[in-house]
C-alpha cells in the first residue's frame, strides 16, 4: 500500500485512491464541488487544487492517485490557498446572493467553501448573468430549477447517465449561456430525480415536497430502513419538534451507495399520520377508550381462555416483533400465525458497485418473517386462512395486507373476537372488538432483513404519539399478563439478543454493529454541508 504524505501527516492508503480520500483518512478537508464518490470524475470545478512535490503545477486531488513517496500540500501551501481564492471568486462571479431565501442554506458546498476558501471582496462589476424563464422552474414533478445558481458542476446530468440511467439531463447552449435541461425539454421524470437535488451542491436543483418548508439546520437525523419494499435501502429521518420532513439516503454502498427512490423519499409524510390514538373496546357496537391497564389486563384473559387462536402478522414488522408474536402467541398458545406478502410495482436501487437490486416484495422485511420460520402466505392463502373458523383473531398491521380492505374479509372477521393493532382507520378497526395503537416506523426500533440477506437496524426518531405504543413494548406488555413465564426483556435490543440464542437464522449478530453509518457528517460526501 503507497504511503504519502499530506499537510505533514503521514498516511498509508489503498492502491487507486484518489487524493480527495487520501486526505479524507488522513483528517485533511480538500474542497470540492464536482467530485462525487460514486460518479465519474471529471475535474471540472478546479476548487480541489493541491500541490505536490516535483510537480510544477497545481494538481486536481479528485483525479490523481495516490502514488508512493507522495508529499501532498493543501492548506500549508500559499500557491493553493490562492488558487483556491481566484477559483471561488469565478464561481461566485455571476451567483445570485440569495443565500437568505435560498433552500439549500445550511447544507451549501457553495457557502462552505466561501466561507473556507473564498475571498472577502470581489473584482464582478459587470451585470451578473442571469436566464430568464428558467428561475423556479418545475424541471419535473419533484425538481425545482432554480439554474442562476449553478455552478455547472455536472453532477446531476452524471447521476442520469450512470446511476438512473435514464440519461434524461444535459447541457444546452453554449459558453457563457450554457443550461441544465432535458434533452426534449420534456418534464424530468426519472424515478430517483430527488436524488439530483441530493447531489446538487448548491441550490439549483431542489426538491419541492421540501421546499420552504424547514430550514436544514434545524433538523434532527437518524438512522433508519426505508420500509418500501424489500430493498432495504438507508436512510436518514431528518425531522424537528415532532415532524417527520424528509427521508434523505444514508451511505451504504452494499445496498443503496448514496441513492433512495423518489417513492421511498416520499414515505416521509406518511410516517406523521396517526389516526389511532388510544386503545378502545368495542361496547355495544361501538368502540370506547379505555386505559391500558385495564386493556392489557383483559386482553391476557382472552388470549389464555381461547380455544383457538389465529394471527395474521405483517412482513412490515421488526425482527423483535414478530419473534415476540412467535414466541407469546405461537408457543404455549400454539397460535397458527400467518404473514401475508403481496407484489407491489417493482422498485429497482443501484448499490455502490454499480449493480441493480430489484424487488416486487412491497415489505420491508419477509426475508426476517421467513427466517424466523413463519408462513409467508399470498392473497388466496390469507383468504383461506380467514375462511378457517377461531375464537380470537389478531390482526397486526392491517394496512400491510389489501385482501383485508375487502368486504369479504369484514365478513370474515365478524365472527368471534378480533384484536387489531393499528395507527390509521381501516375497514378492519371499524368493527375490531380490541383495537390498540401502534406508531409508524419513525416511533420505532428494530431490525429488518432485506431480500439479500443483510440484517439492517432502525432506530427511533420521535417518541409515539397520544396513548399509542410500539408493538414490541405492547406485547413485552400483555406478555406479563399471560399465563406463561414471562420474558424478562426490556427493551428491542435486549429482545434481539435473546433472539440471537434462540434462533439459528440470527447466531453470531450483534445489536451494535448493525447500526450501519450513522455519522451524519458523511452526508457531505455526496450532499452538501
Amino acid at each position: 500500500m503507497p504511503k504519502l504524505t499530506i499537510d505533514g501527516r503521514v498516511i498509508e492508503v489503498a492502491e487507486g485512491t484518489n487524493l480527495i480520500e487520501a486526505a479524507r483518512q488522513a483528517g485533511v478537508a480538500i474542497p470540492y464541488f464536482c467530485y462525487h464518490p460514486y460518479l465519474s470524475v471529471v475535474g471540472q470545478c478546479r476548487i480541489c487544487l493541491i500541490e505536490i512535490d516535483k510537480q510544477p503545477r497545481l494538481a486536481v486531488a479528485c483525479a490523481t492517485p495516490v502514488a508512493d513517496g507522495m508529499v501532498v500540500r493543501s492548506e500549508t501551501s500559499d500557491r493553493v490557498r490562492e488558487a483556491r481564492k481566484a477559483v471561488m471568486e469565478f464561481l461566485l462571479a455571476n451567483h445570485p446572493l440569495d443565500c437568505p431565501v435560498c433552500d439549500q442554506a445550511g447544507e451549501c458546498l457553495l457557502q462552505d467553501h466561501s466561507f473556507d476558501h473564498g475571498l472577502d471582496t470581489s473584482h464582478m462589476l459587470e451585470t451578473r448573468r442571469t436566464f430568464a424563464g428558467l428561475e423556479r422552474r418545475m424541471l419535473g414533478p419533484h425538481i425545482v430549477q432554480n439554474q442562476n445558481r449553478c455552478i455547472h458542476c455536472s453532477r446531476c446530468i452524471r447521476f442520469t447517465q450512470e446511476i438512473s440511467e435514464t440519461a434524461q439531463l444535459t447541457y444546452k447552449a453554449r459558453g457563457n449561456g450554457v443550461y441544465v435541461d432535458t434533452y426534449d425539454g420534456t418534464p424530468f421524470d426519472d424515478p430517483m430525480s430527488g436524488c439530483t437535488a441530493d447531489v446538487c451542491p448548491v441550490g439549483a436543483l431542489t426538491v419541492k415536497e421540501f421546499r420552504f418548508r424547514k430550514r436544514t439546520w434545524k433538523l434532527r437525523s437518524v438512522p433508519s430502513v426505508c420500509p418500501g419494499c424489500s430493498i432495504g435501502c438507508n436512510v436518514w429521518i431528518d425531522h424537528h419538534e415532532k415532524v417527520v420532513y424528509r427521508l434523505s439516503p444514508r451511505e451504504n454502498a452494499a445496498v443503496n451507495a448514496t441513492w433512495i427512490c423518489d417513492y421511498g423519499r416520499f414515505l416521509a409524510e406518511s410516517l406523521n399520520r396517526h389516526e389511532v390514538l388510544r386503545p378502545q373496546r368495542q361496547i355495544d357496537g361501538q368502540l370506547q377508550p379505555v386505559d391500558w391497564a385495564d386493556a392489557l389486563a383483559s386482553l391476557g384473559e382472552v388470549l389464555d381462555t381461547a380455544s383457538s387462536l389465529r394471527v395474521v402478522a405483517s412482513a412490515n414488522l421488526s425482527n423483535e416483533e414478530l419473534f415476540l408474536v412467535k414466541t407469546l402467541l405461537g408457543g404455549a398458545r400454539r397460535a397458527d400465525i400467518v404473514v401475508p406478502v403481496w407484489t407491489g410495482e417493482q422498485r429497482r436501487m443501484k448499490n455502490g458497485s454499480g449493480a441493480w437490486l430489484q424487488s416486487l416484495d412491497a415489505h420491508p422485511n419477509a426475508a426476517g418473517a421467513r427466517r424466523l420460520g413463519l408462513r409467508l402466505v399470498d392473497h388466496g392463502g390469507l383468504a383461506r386462512f380467514l375462511y378457517g373458523a377461531a375464537d380470537v383473531t389478531v390482526i397486526l398491521d392491517p394496512l400491510a395486507h389489501p385482501f383485508l380492505e375487502t368486504d369479504e374479509a369484514t365478513q370474515l372477521l365478524r365472527v368471534g373476537t378480533t384484536i387489531v393493532f393499528a395507527r390509521l382507520e381501516h375497514p378492519v378497526t371499524r368493527l375490531a372488538s380490541w383495537l390498540l395503537p401502534t406508531p409508524s416506523l419513525a416511533c420505532n426500533e428494530g431490525t429488518f432483513i432485506s431480500q439479500t440477506g443483510a440484517v439492517q437496524r432502525f432506530a427511533a426518531a420521535l417518541a409515539p404519539p397520544q396513548q399509542s405504543r410500539p408493538l414490541w413494548s405492547i406485547l413485552m406488555a400483555l406478555g406479563g399478563e399471560l399465563a406463561t413465564e414471562e420474558l424478562p426483556l426490556r427493551s428491542p435490543a435486549e429482545v434481539f439478543a435473546h433472539l440471537v440464542q434462540t434462533e439459528k437464522g440470527f447466531a453470531g449478530l450483534d445489536w451494535e454493529t448493525l447500526a450501519g453509518t450513522t455519522d451524519t457528517a458523511q452526508r457531505e460526501r455526496y450532499h452538501g454541508g
